[in-house]
């Protein structure tokens, strides 16, 4: 939430219960509460409802600093109450007193603008039911409070490499305003080290290993871009975006590029792995989110099949398929999936897609046929899950390692991501 908003928000609460107690408490309507009357129903029971209304109004305004999921509904019930008192002040034939309603009018519509999480929330897309086939699972580690997964990869020797971020906020669109983002490497026998660290305002993404060991990232924040770490070299953002792109994730492609799914632009950006040029090789309006209303990204996760390549697409739950053509561009899209609000995905060996699913802590399985099914959720500690990938390692090839940030969506600063191990035969 803005300072605007917050300030709005504020002083609509403070309005909305001065009312309530004008209506409620007789003591009150005498003296220079009595120019005030006008505004209130003047029959009882009226007057009762539109105190309640107002007291419910006002009091989630005020809470809304502390829960902006509440915020918008304490807009609507603002604007109804609001509405009301200008239309009783309008009956008493007091129309200078409308001004005050009037003002209330329009710090609702901007409170309820500014701070739509509520909304959003209500209008995140409906996952399919699907049938539940659940593999066997194991917590590899539970991270510590406040550390956030949002991208995992290995490498050639069986190293993971860990995306974390720390102080997001989901609650504002800016929500990498004060994150500190960090790649770790886990070595396959347990022992971690930090190989990358972002500056404030700079979220971890999601992670590439190149052949020859060079570690990518994707980073949204102040200055959208992407981050690269040669093997023995310190690390260094070698790619910007423009202000309001959202690199979201990220593959090589088969012709040695990198692609990266603009969450917030709805296209795919190109970019060379050794000059960091970036520029637009996909623009489609099914690759973008609904406006105003969406929670949920547009276009996320992204992986080719051979010269596919897919795309997962959040807020309308589709996963899209592109076929890179000989000269560099895609052909039409393909459906490979709908019904799936997906983050991103592991490519397994048959070519069976892991598709995680963020706050819907689900990790579903399609088929290279289209059959979907649920291979983990919440009982097997897929809670938040954001990422996978299969093991590069000879002992872990056949596990399929899901990040998750321990559903912080909900759950809040105190939730600990954490390493999850599914075991696919």
């Amino acid at each position: 939430m803005t300072f605007i908003t917050a300030v709005l928000a504020v002083a609509l609460g403070a309005a909305l219960l001065l009312l309530a107690a004008l209506a409620l408490v007789p003591a009150l309507q005498a003296g220079p509460g009595a120019r005030l009357l006008p505004l209130l129903p003047r029959r009882p029971w009226p007057r009762r409802a539109f105190a309640v209304l107002c007291l419910l109004a006002g009091a989630a305004a005020l809470a809304g600093a502390a829960v902006p999921f509440v915020t918008f509904f304490a807009a609507v019930i603002a604007l109804a109450s609001s509405l009301l008192a200008g239309a009783a002040a309008l009956r008493a034939r007091a129309p200078a007193l409308s001004v005050l309603p009037g003002l209330m009018v329009l710090a609702s519509l901007a409170v309820g603008a500014g701070q739509p999480l509520g909304l959003k929330v209500l209008a995140l897309p409906k996952a399919d039911d699907l049938p539940y086939a659940p593999l066997q699972a194991r917590v590899v580690k539970t991270y510590e409070e406040g550390t956030w997964f949002e991208g995992i990869a290995a490498g050639p020797d069986g190293t993971l490499y860990l995306a974390a971020s720390r102080k997001l906020d989901f609650a504002r669109p800016d929500y990498w305003r004060h994150a500190e983002g960090e790649v770790i490497a886990r070595s396959p026998s347990g022992e971690e080290h930090s190989v990358l660290r972002t500056p404030e305002g700079s979220a971890a993404g999601v992670v590439a290993i190149g052949a020859d060991g060079t570690l990518y990232m994707t980073s949204n924040g102040v200055q959208p871009g992407l981050w690269r770490v040669r093997p023995g070299a310190q690390p260094e953002r070698f790619a910007t975006l423009p202000r309001g792109a959202w690199p979201n994730g990220l593959d090589i492609g088969p012709d040695g590029q990198l692609y990266t799914p603009d969450s917030a632009l709805g296209l795919v950006w190109r970019v060379d792995p050794h000059t960091g040029a970036a520029h637009k090789v996909l623009e489609d309006a099914r690759l973008r989110a609904r406006p105003f209303i969406s929670l949920a990204p547009g276009a996320n996760g992204l992986h080719f099949r051979g010269r596919e390549m897919i795309v997962t697409v959040s807020d309308r739950t589709t996963v899209l398929g592109y076929a890179l053509l000989d000269d560099g561009h895609f052909d039409a899209p393909r459906l490979i999936a709908s019904g799936i609000p997906g983050d991103d995905f592991a490519v397994g060996p048959d070519g069976s897609l892991y598709i995680t699913t963020h706050p819907y802590n689900t990790v579903v399985r399609v088929s290279p046929t289209g059959e979907r099914s649920i291979v983990g959720d919440a009982r097997q500690h897929i809670v938040g899950a954001t990422d996978a990938v299969f093991g590069r390692g000879p002992a872990d090839r056949d596990t399929l390692y899901v990040v998750t940030d321990g559903g912080a969506f909900t759950g809040g600063p105190r939730t600990r991501g954490e390493l999850v191990a599914l075991t696919v035969r």
